[in-house]
């Protein structure tokens, strides 16, 4: 942690002595305005930078790319569409995941459309796969 001058003030607080020295902006800050991320202490407003700068979760781009494959799969799954269920599934909950993680404030900003894109995807493998097994079981209950 970065420390402040000897008597720096908290840049907030003028009453409060400053406990750390924001790792971005170097604005003081006292205990109650110290927020650390990683090792590293930041005031709110840098913090609320960080996290707008911040890239989208690994979670979500893996996600996206496996509904993008679940996608590609499926005509080639002539039985049972496995693949894209497992995608899209995956699509649904971790998109869902992502984007509760942003509205808590958890998760980084730029990744809310890509969360979007994946929930949506994994919702469109989930429909595309349940059709394709109606579509099997009525061909399958016409030959009988």
């Amino acid at each position: 942690m970065t420390s402040p001058a000897t008597g720096a003030r908290c840049a907030q607080h003028p009453d409060a002595a400053a406990v750390a020295t924001c790792a971005r902006c170097g604005s003081f800050l006292c205990g109650e305005c110290t927020e650390v991320v990683g090792e590293s202490p930041y005031c709110a407003a840098c913090v609320g930078m960080l996290r707008r700068e911040a890239k989208p979760s690994r979670v979500v781009q893996a996600a996206l790319v496996l509904n993008v494959l679940g996608l590609v799969c499926l005509p080639g799954t002539l039985v049972l569409p496995l693949p894209t269920l497992v995608a899209g599934l995956a699509g649904v909950v971790l998109g869902t995941r992502e984007l509760r993680r942003i509205r808590r404030g958890e998760g980084p900003m730029r990744g809310l459309t890509q969360a979007q894109v994946v929930r949506a995807l994994g919702w469109g493998n989930l429909v595309l796969a349940t059709a394709w097994l109606v579509a099997l079981a009525l061909l399958w209950f016409r030959r009988s």
